[in-house]
């Protein structure tokens, strides 16, 4: 997003937000590993850019991004939580009709994993959709099934994008198909506008639907400034996302076909995820010049800070939940409810964070 384009183009086809590049990167350090009064890190580990708590309650399955630097492999993980273990979620591949669209082919490589979201289906199985920019531009259906140890994953089907909008985060649908965000429009990983015109606040992309009595297909009155995680209401009524750059969270009406709420967040808000009150949590970053200057150098531990937020979907009141400075983890991207903890990922650095708040997901904004 912030290397130049003849230099974007010889860069792996992965996501971070955009893409990071590997590339020589200013000698940086990580945060000192300390908790706070309110907060735990977890080192050591690839950051977790998207999250989802397993049904049992037990395990995290994670997507890794390249971080800023471009030095971690795009992949699926699974923590145990008892343990704070982390492995590499291996997926096998045994296709199966109604898991995305007949005939679209298993991954010819790894999962090149960015947003994640977990479902039960309507026969009682676990679903995972992932975003995949792996050697094709697709959502992949992989199931989960609980195993003697944790959970194993297997492929099962998928639907591919074949136009050129590039996927952020997908979630799935009650009728069982899904909506997804598209960041920006091109014909590669590589941006198709300069740095400083993605994070301007002009809308960039979209979102997209599928079914399975409708192919995969642009919403209609969805365009915004960089759309990122998204979430569908229990009832499938609406699909409320991040509008990234504009600091705001909207709401898309998916009957009526259209934007039909907008919230201020105060930051850039990134993934998206339920808290057990019923409230949307958020995480990301409030310095798109902080963001922008560790994209352009590479810099993998950069000095951002950390915000945590939860909005009441009805009354549409918003609360910061968390807030830390520069010093503490690399940004955030996502937070996950555990009991009475929120896990913090991002998608850079060495570490997810554990902060501690209340049975409800309600807690006190720390500086």
């Amino acid at each position: 997003m912030t290397t130049p384009l003849h230099r974007m183009r010889h860069c792996a086809p992965f996501a971070l937000i955009l893409l990071a590049c590997t590339a020589p990167a200013l000698a940086d350090q990580a945060p000192a590993c300390e908790a706070g009064s309110d907060y735990r890190p977890l080192c050591g580990i690839a950051p977790p850019e998207d999250m989802e708590l397993s049904a049992d309650g037990k395990y995290l399955f994670m997507s890794v991004t390249p971080g800023l630097a471009g030095q971690h492999v795009p992949r699926l993980r699974i923590m145990d939580l008892a343990t704070e273990q982390v492995a590499d979620l291996q997926v096998s591949h045994a296709a199966q009709a109604g898991w995305g669209d007949a005939g679209c082919a298993a991954p010819e490589q790894g999962i090149g994993a960015h947003g994640i979201h977990l479902s039960q289906r309507s026969d009682g199985r676990q679903q995972l959709l992932v975003v995949n920019h792996a050697g094709r531009e697709a959502i992949e259906f992989v199931e989960l099934q609980p195993a003697e140890q944790g959970w194993q994953a297997i492929w099962r089907g998928c639907v591919e994008n074949t136009g050129l909008g590039k996927f952020n985060d997908v979630a799935a649908t009650p009728d069982g198909g899904f909506v997804a965000t598209v960041m920006f429009v091109s014909e590669s990983m590589a941006p198709p506008l300069p740095l400083e015109q993605l994070l301007d606040g002009r809308d960039t992309g979209y979102l997209m639907h599928w079914s399975a009595t409708r192919p995969l297909s642009k919403l209609e009155g969805s365009d915004a400034p960089f759309p990122n995680g998204v979430q569908v209401t229990p009832d499938g009524k609406s699909a409320w996302f991040a509008a990234w750059t504009a600091n705001q969270l909207w709401r898309y009406d998916l009957q009526d076909g259209a934007i039909d709420a907008r919230v201020d967040s105060g930051y850039m808000v990134d993934n998206l995820n339920w808290a057990t009150d019923g409230r949307l949590l958020g995480a990301g970053v409030p310095d798109a010049a902080a963001f922008a200057h560790c994209f352009k150098e590479h810099i993998e531990h950069c000095p951002m800070a950390v915000r945590v937020s939860a909005l009441d979907t009805a009354t549409l009141e918003h609360e910061l939940l968390f807030s830390s400075e520069p010093g503490v983890m690399s940004g955030a991207s996502v937070a996950t409810q555990v009991g009475d903890e929120l896990y913090v990922g991002t998608f850079t650095g060495d570490r997810l964070l554990r902060v501690a708040v209340g049975a409800g997901g309600h807690g006190d904004a720390q500086d």
